[in-house]
């Protein structure tokens, strides 16, 4: 009789979990299952984890170039740059007193150039309000430019072993998926909800390795597509599996489709030396970077005249000659075509550029010494070659 009592209690529990399960808004209360949680995913942290140079390293400025490196950014290429960067700027001092065209030369390649003048302006701010040194509580790393919650979190929880949260792409997509979240993490409701999980479950003990924890598991196997789902230490609790929601967890709106953009390009060439021009800071491209002069073709507009109006644009009256190339490149949601045509100062031109931005004539051996973004940097490494 106990027995057949005890079955019935546990079918009534069990109808109950489903229905809470089953609604749109199923949320099951982190507090409860918490603790077990955390152990198992630090275990399969401790078993699982890539060996990068930023992991285990308590420097605080060490982990905060690294995550502001990785933002929008693919570990595997940032690799190299770390490595390169901490050898060049090794401290905060270092980055604060460094010239721009210096932080910039390093940075050129990563793409979202604005996030390495995020970095310097933050650097020299640490210098002036806290003697180069990072603080250790959120509030006051959020007041530093260029330091946003993810930011903050990363940092104090990582190299102070703070018990702050962080929420990023991939614990977006663990966090929807092991509790079973619909609705739009980017809005106001679910982003809020978000925040909380992550700050209910961040433990007292390595708080940072839990935050590392879940972003490895959202990088490597609770992944957008093909989820490793039978390798995840939380996949026996994870409602969107359960449910059969991992293809449609998180709910992410749909992108805008890609805006193609069409660029003109002059390869302007004098005594040995071509012209480069340093993007004005208010550009919506590449600001303050050296690169080629060049324009937006316009409707109704030939590649070449484009090409002639950069130059001109640039100070220069120049002919066009034949065409050089043709140059792919994607920035978030721009596909951008760049041709590419050579060109030589019109006869009694100006030899030297004097337009209101700056300008500079560069030997070929020399264009690897200015900042440039990657589409200009392949046509100067193009251009050195056939030398």
């Amino acid at each position: 009789m106990e027995k057949q009592r005890r079955a019935a209690a546990k079918r009534q529990v069990s109808s109950r979990e489903r229905v809470v399960a089953d609604r749109p808004e199923a949320d099951p209360d982190p507090s409860r299952s918490a603790s077990g949680l955390v152990t198992k995913l630090l275990a399969w942290y401790d078993l699982n984890r890539r060996e990068l140079p930023w992991r285990g390293v308590r420097d605080p400025y060490a982990v905060w170039v690294s995550e502001v490196m990785l933002q929008q950014t693919q570990v595997s290429t940032v690799l190299g740059y770390y490595k390169a960067w901490m050898r060049r700027f090794p401290s905060i001092d270092a980055l604060a007193a460094a010239r721009e065209a210096d932080v910039m030369h390093a940075w050129q390649g990563l793409g979202y150039y604005s996030r390495a003048r995020r970095l310097q302006a933050g650097a020299r701010a640490v210098v002036e309000r806290h003697d180069g040194r990072l603080p250790a509580d959120r509030t006051s790393l959020l007041a530093l430019p260029g330091i946003g919650a993810y930011s903050a979190g990363a940092i104090a929880s990582i190299a102070f072993g703070a018990r702050e949260p962080l929420v990023d792409g991939n614990v977006v997509r663990v966090l929807t998926r092991r509790f079973g979240l619909r609705g739009d993490p980017g809005k106001g409701p679910l982003k809020r909800r978000l925040w909380e999980l992550a700050g209910s479950l961040v433990p007292g003990e390595r708080p940072g390795d839990f935050n590392q924890a879940l972003m490895e598991l959202g990088a490597t196997v609770c992944t957008p597509r093909a989820p490793n789902c039978k390798n995840c230490p939380w996949s026996g609790q994870c409602e969107a599996r359960r449910r059969g929601l991992v293809a449609v967890l998180p709910e992410l709106p749909p992108r805008a489709p890609p805006t193609r953009v069409r660029v003109a390009l002059a390869v302007v060439r004098n005594r040995g030396r071509v012209l480069l021009v340093e993007t004005p800071e208010d550009a919506p491209r590449w600001a303050g970077l050296w690169t080629f002069p060049h324009v937006e073709v316009q409707a109704k507009e030939s590649a070449e005249v484009a090409a002639a109006r950069a130059a001109r644009d640039a100070g220069l009256a120049v002919r066009v000659r034949e065409h050089a190339g043709r140059l792919e490149h994607t920035i978030t949601r721009f596909r951008i075509t760049i041709e590419a045509f050579e060109a030589t100062v019109a006869p009694g031109a100006a030899t030297a550029a004097k337009p209101a931005r700056r300008a500079a004539w560069v030997a070929l051996r020399e264009l690897g010494d200015r900042a440039m973004p990657a589409p200009h940097r392949k046509l100067a490494v193009r251009l050195a070659e056939h030398a």
